[in-house]
């Protein structure tokens, strides 16, 4: 299916923004619901994603407190805050800023083959961890919600036409120097 196909037409934008705006709301179960439950000789623990990074950031484990913050809440946010800028700037009418807008839309379709890594890293531990006899992890709602989003933000990117950002666009051909 092509890019033009699934926008449904009118500047390319009703299919990304309506994907855009369902995974704004599946953001919000996945960062308050649990994503794993962990059992450590009896210590059951449930934790959602910024309490998991915070239990890292506890253990010693900075660094990968901070990618994980960085990669499962903020880029999530920055790719709808910014894929937002685009369809709204879009359905103004021609933007001003189409150079820019086509380089915010590159970067969001660069971090999207990206996006799940979290959630292969979420059934990679699950699955490692079933191996230690001790300890028990088990995936929760929380991941499913925030997979949902991550699944929704790369359909809401793919569904936008980036060529909406030039259409009508005085800027979409320069005129030759003579």
């Amino acid at each position: 299916m092509s890019r033009a196909s699934f926008s449904f037409g009118l500047k390319g934008t009703p299919a990304a923004t309506a994907l855009a705006l369902a995974a704004a709301i599946m953001l919000v179960p996945a960062n308050l619901l649990p994503v794993l439950t962990t059992d450590t000789s009896g210590q059951e623990r449930n934790d959602t994603i910024l309490s998991g990074a915070l239990e890292l950031w506890r253990q010693g484990l900075g660094a990968i407190a901070v990618i994980v913050i960085t990669a499962s809440i903020i880029i999530p946010i920055m790719k709808l805050v910014g894929l937002g800028w685009i369809i709204f700037s879009v359905r103004r009418g021609p933007p001003k800023n189409a150079r820019r807008l086509t380089r915010v839309y590159v970067a969001l379709d660069f971090i999207g083959r990206w996006s799940m890594l979290d959630v292969f890293l979420a059934a990679f531990l699950t699955g490692l961890v079933q191996f230690g006899g001790l300890t028990m992890v088990e995936a929760r709602s929380g991941i499913v919600a925030f997979a949902a989003a991550v699944i929704l933000t790369v359909l809401a990117t793919q569904a936008f036409d980036p060529r909406a950002i030039w259409a009508g666009n005085p800027d979409t051909f320069p005129s030759p120097s003579t």
